[in-house]
């Protein structure tokens, strides 16, 4: 345990210690990993960086230090660092979006394990308008949202809005040099989840098709290599108790083996979402 502790008891006299996420400040957005990180905040509630509690704290024990030591020794170098998220996003909008204030603030946020990116996406797309590139500054945000919804516990409210992000931003950027990478991502974060890609596609090459023919073309090539390689998956199967199946049969559209497979499978936790959203798709195709 690492309450109570005379190290703890004593450190907290100089540095408050928080344990409850609701109380967290600086608007920083946990999404995963919150039972395992460490926050440090200055004197402003501005957060000035995030360390991993588990491996900080186990290579401190390793070194021979006790847990609530060990915890302390992460508080004392917290405490050296001064700058704070803050001052990396102010710096990124005084620059106007510049590339080389883009860099420093993605390298803070790597330092703080990535958390905190849905605040920074958030306040880039709110300045976009006014930095020197709007379209950089939002593929800036795009990036950033892209890398936290990869990372982060599954959760479906997360991947369906970063799908509408992706498909808005190639809609009004359609011979962007990122949109081949923007495609690939589409399809590898925020349509991991979904049902009947190949009639998703289609809906959306016909939305593109007036403007950005060219789009609307990589998207269904993508989306053909995409189904080739579902398609082997599931003729590698051994048999339809793996974890990942019900995915693949709900990725390439097959309404009759995805709801079997739900009936006979048990949904839990962050599944639950994405399993009723299978399974009205798949009632729905079958009508």
């Amino acid at each position: 345990m690492l309450l109570p502790s005379k190290a703890l008891k004593k450190l907290h006299q100089t540095v408050p210690i928080c344990l409850a996420g609701n109380e967290l400040p600086g608007n920083c957005d946990l999404r995963y990993g919150q039972f395992f990180y460490f926050f440090m905040f200055n004197a402003d509630g501005e957060l000035t960086t995030v360390a991993n509690m588990s491996n900080g704290l186990t290579d401190r024990i390793n070194e021979g230090m006790s847990l609530p030591k060990g915890f302390v020794d992460m508080v004392h170098d917290a405490i050296k660092i001064k700058t704070s998220l803050d001052d990396y996003e102010q710096a990124y909008i005084d620059a106007g979006g510049s590339e080389t204030s883009y860099q420093a603030l993605l390298g803070k946020l790597t330092e703080m394990e990535r958390i905190g990116s849905m605040r920074v996406v958030k306040l880039l797309r709110e300045h976009a308008d006014r930095m020197k590139s709007p379209t950089t500054t939002r593929l800036h945000a795009l990036s950033l949202e892209i890398e936290a919804v990869r990372r982060q516990v599954i959760n479906k409210t997360a991947i369906d809005a970063l799908a509408s992000s992706i498909e808005s931003f190639l809609s009004n950027n359609p011979t962007h040099p990122k949109a081949k990478q923007l495609i690939d991502d589409y399809f590898n974060v925020a349509l991991r989840y979904s049902f009947d890609l190949g009639a998703h596609c289609q809906t959306l090459a016909k939305q593109w098709q007036p403007d950005a023919p060219q789009l609307a073309e990589q998207l269904l090539a993508k989306c053909k290599r995409h189904l080739n390689a579902v398609r082997k998956e599931i003729n590698n199967l051994k048999d339809d108790k793996g974890y990942n199946t019900p995915r693949l049969y709900a990725q390439f559209g097959d309404a009759r083996k995805t709801i079997q497979l739900l009936d006979s499978g048990t949904t839990f936790g962050v599944f639950r979402p994405i399993h009723r959203a299978w399974r009205l798709a798949a009632e729905n195709k079958l009508q």
